[in-house]
């Protein structure tokens, strides 16, 4: 799914190009922050998506253009979103790239409220949003992957032991190159089993007059 999104588009589309590709959870003007840093987070690879879709089992077993499980069960990705004409334009996007790698896309609109409730008891399959970091540390990224914090900021769920232990330990480190390395590493594994697809991270324009 991560492969087959285009952020690229995605930005240029609904936000005017005013952002830039998320690596990791680092975010710009905190600390760990590079932005030279790379990963497969903003990678965009349909074939590749295709391949690895292909090589699971989720193929397309009845011919009508749609994967089905490896189970031969009827396979559909449901998009939680509200009815914003930006979430609209996103859902389109979503819809496009999906089909592409021949994934069936379904969406499940309700109010922001409604969506955060459902979300919290566990009722989504997939929903997005974007965070905005108060302070110069990416703490509250990061533990958005924190097991414990299932019933706070944790959506997806995620409950990953070496992630955990790995959080605990940077956050009674200083900054410094002992917490950047678990940092990382940590970043890495969230990378790696992708709980949260980090599309960009947004760019607001200011206007302000010179007095």
């Amino acid at each position: 799914v991560a492969l087959g999104f285009d952020r690229a588009e995605y930005s240029a589309s609904v936000f005017c190009g005013f952002g830039v590709p998320a690596q990791s959870p680092f975010v710009p003007a905190t600390f760990g922050f590079d932005p030279a840093w790379r990963t497969t987070m903003s990678s965009h690879d349909p074939a590749r998506a295709r391949a690895l879709l292909d090589t699971f089992g989720w193929v397309d077993r009845n011919g009508d253009g749609w994967r089905e499980t490896p189970e031969g069960d009827r396979l559909v990705l449901e998009l939680a979103a509200s009815n914003s004409q930006r979430e609209r334009s996103a859902n389109e996007l979503w819809r496009k790239f999906m089909a592409t790698i021949g994934l069936r896309m379904e969406f499940r609109i309700a109010q922001w409220p409604e969506l955060l409730r459902q979300s919290m008891a566990g009722q989504l399959m997939m929903w997005g949003y974007s965070w905005q970091v108060g302070q110069p540390d990416s703490d509250t990224i990061f533990g958005m992957g924190y097991g414990p914090n299932m019933q706070a900021i944790n959506d997806a769920r995620f409950n990953l032991p070496a992630y955990n232990a790995l959080f605990e330990r940077q956050r009674v480190l200083p900054d410094g190159a002992e917490r950047l390395a678990l940092l990382r590493e940590a970043a890495r594994l969230l990378v790696a089993y992708m709980p949260y697809l980090l599309h960009m991270h947004r760019v607001n324009v200011d206007l302000a007059q010179p007095w």
